[in-house]
């Protein structure tokens, strides 16, 4: 007898795969959701500079000094507006130790605001921003996140088609961006009046405004013996009171029950206090409240570096569209030669090869993973910009190509850094390509150790904090190559490129060695001493951008240490492009 067969229910992608799949693509969602987000903003500021370059009075602003006055104003307001509503959750308490370095950074970054919102106004720079940020170097990173933006989408629109989400609860972290600046730390202060003479002291109601929902710890302090209760009257307490003595604090966790504390946190009246002396009491609560989903900071600073690559590249077009010109034909040169897709292929290899390496480091696979992917991207990036700067530029000038260049209306310093800008430019889409494939390997890696050693499936907020804890060490190392990238083209203006390529290494290696080399001389002669100072003074320490010491002891990188990073390679790459300037300005070329 014929019999139909059994159809096979459908099963959920999400049930199929397993919880890994979350783990590992939910980090990598925020990233694209950050990346998102930061194209839109781009596209609606590019927007409204078409609409404000038909308003004549600003337009006309960019064509005088008037332009840079105004933009250094609004420089300094942004700066000011940002630094004191600066989120904690961006940096974190500790991290401001050095506000110096951290609002000089500040500034710079915000300068590029600035900047664009008076010279991008422009009219033909305005009338051509799409344009611009569709060819050439932004054309490229504009592809790469694109291509990041569909994978978290896929993800996303997958597990929503199958009914099984794969993405962990991606509307919630969209809901806590406004909460990321309404939360951080909060320190409220309420007085309780003295015990009277005679009599027991009544229980004062404490008003004190609290999320319980946002709530991750409190800290109750007081000066003075008191007494905190759920009720003005002995016969509705429902808590036992708790006695806090002079001096003494009571502190609560998200880990413990809220249950124990004797807090009412519904209503406006957070508990009862009775002073249980003669002098007037002041009880000081510190709480800590964190958005419903923390993670939701990375879609903010993903989405603001993405707009502030985009002003960058919108702004070097509106104030040196020669230079500009030349990084253009740079980037379209570079980005053609056989070396830059061999060693993005020898970076994606490496990646991949560290991901399912066995390290036999005890359950410390991730560190090395990060530490030699980082390493690894950094050190073909710093030969790529080598390589380029030395024979892009070398050359051009004994080919007699830039002489050619140079008698058309081009000058020579917009040569030199519409080369350097090229350059630049090529080394930032390698880190944004290589580095993405890195985060993706260091968000999968905790998944891959737990089922290597049969333990339990990590949650995606522990994937999510390993990808986050690198992003930070690629931007040191990318800082690390423009400084090496920096050197070559100052010396690409006089050197050939087998010499050039010779110094660099010298510089890296020596610049990986400043910090022993002086300490290893302290005890030593005086001539020795001077050497090594000089060799310091002159070289630049290399070591400030490692991330070894961070990753080994399970660190964060801090905001601080970035700043001063960012003023520190800022500072060497204007001397280099001074130095290439002042080498490049009286070369024969003939």
């Amino acid at each position: 007898m014929f019999e139909m067969p059994l159809i096979q229910p459908i099963v959920p992608l999400g049930q199929i795969a397993g919880p890994w799949m979350t783990s590992w693509l939910t980090p990598i969602w925020f990233l694209s959701a950050g990346l998102a987000i930061g194209l839109a903003i781009l596209a609606v500021l590019v927007l409204v500079f078409r609409v404000v370059s038909a308003i004549p009075p600003w337009e006309q602003l960019s064509h005088g000094p008037a332009g840079h006055v105004m933009a250094a104003v609004i420089t300094a307001a942004l700066t000011a507006l940002i630094w004191f509503n600066l989120p904690e959750s961006f940096v974190g308490s500790d991290a401001l130790r050095e506000p110096l370095l951290l609002g000089i950074a500040l500034a710079l970054l915000c300068s590029i605001v600035g900047w664009s919102v008076v010279f991008c106004c422009s009219r033909q720079p305005a009338s051509n921003a799409f344009a611009s940020l569709g060819e050439g170097a932004a054309g490229y990173l504009g592809i790469s996140a694109l291509v990041i933006v569909f994978v978290g989408a896929a993800a996303w629109g997958i597990g929503a088609a199958t009914n099984s989400p794969i993405v962990a609860d991606p509307v919630k972290a969209f809901a806590s961006i406004p909460q990321v600046f309404s939360t951080g730390r909060d320190v409220q202060t309420r007085d309780v009046p003295a015990a009277p003479q005679e009599g027991e002291a009544p229980f004062v109601p404490i008003r004190v405004p609290i999320d319980a929902e946002l709530l991750e710890s409190l800290t109750i302090a007081t000066d003075k013996t008191i007494v905190l209760s759920d009720a003005e009257k002995s016969e509705d307490f429902i808590k036992t009171p708790i006695r806090l003595a002079a001096s003494e604090s009571l502190e609560w966790t998200r880990e413990q029950k809220l249950e124990d504390l004797p807090i009412a946190l519904e209503g406006d009246v957070l508990l009862y206090a009775q002073n249980r002396e003669l002098d007037p009491a002041t009880i000081t609560f510190t709480s800590v409240t964190v958005p419903p989903v923390p993670e939701a900071t990375t879609l903010i600073i993903t989405a603001i570096a993405v707009v502030l690559v985009g002003l960058t590249l919108l702004l070097q077009q509106a104030v040196a569209p020669r230079a500009s010109a030349v990084a253009h034909a740079t980037v379209k040169n570079e980005l053609a030669q056989p070396l830059f897709l061999v060693l993005m292929l020898l970076g994606v290899i490496a990646v991949m090869l560290y991901e399912f390496l066995s390290f036999n480091t005890f359950g410390e696979d991730i560190k090395l993973l990060k530490d030699c992917g980082i390493t690894t991207i950094m050190l073909l990036a710093a030969f790529q910009g080598i390589w380029s700067a030395s024979s892009s530029i070398s050359e051009e000038i004994e080919g007699k190509t830039a002489l050619t260049v140079l008698s058309k209306p081009i000058q020579r310093r917009s040569f030199v850094i519409g080369k350097f800008l090229g350059i630049f430019w090529v080394l930032l889409l390698m880190f944004v390509i290589l580095g993405a494939f890195e985060l993706g390997a260091v968000a999968y890696k905790p998944l891959y150790d737990a089922r290597e050693a049969s333990k339990e499936m990590p949650t995606w907020q522990i994937c999510h904090l390993e990808m986050v804890r690198t992003i930070p060490g690629l931007v040191m190392a990318f800082m690390q190559s423009v400084v090496l990238m920096a050197i070559s083209v100052a010396l690409a203006t006089r050197l050939p490129q087998l010499a050039n390529l010779a110094i660099c290494f010298a510089v890296y290696l020596i610049g990986n060695l400043t910090t022993s080399l002086v300490s290893s001389t302290q005890d030593g002669f005086e001539i020795v001493k001077f050497v090594a100072q000089l060799v310091a003074t002159i070289i630049p320490i290399l070591e400030h951008f490692s991330l070894q010491a961070a990753i080994d002891a399970g660190n964060p990188i801090t905001m601080s240490l970035l700043s001063g990073n960012l003023v520190y390679c800022l500072l060497y790459v204007l001397l280099s492009l001074f130095l290439a300037l002042l080498l490049f300005e009286d070369r024969d070329l003939a």
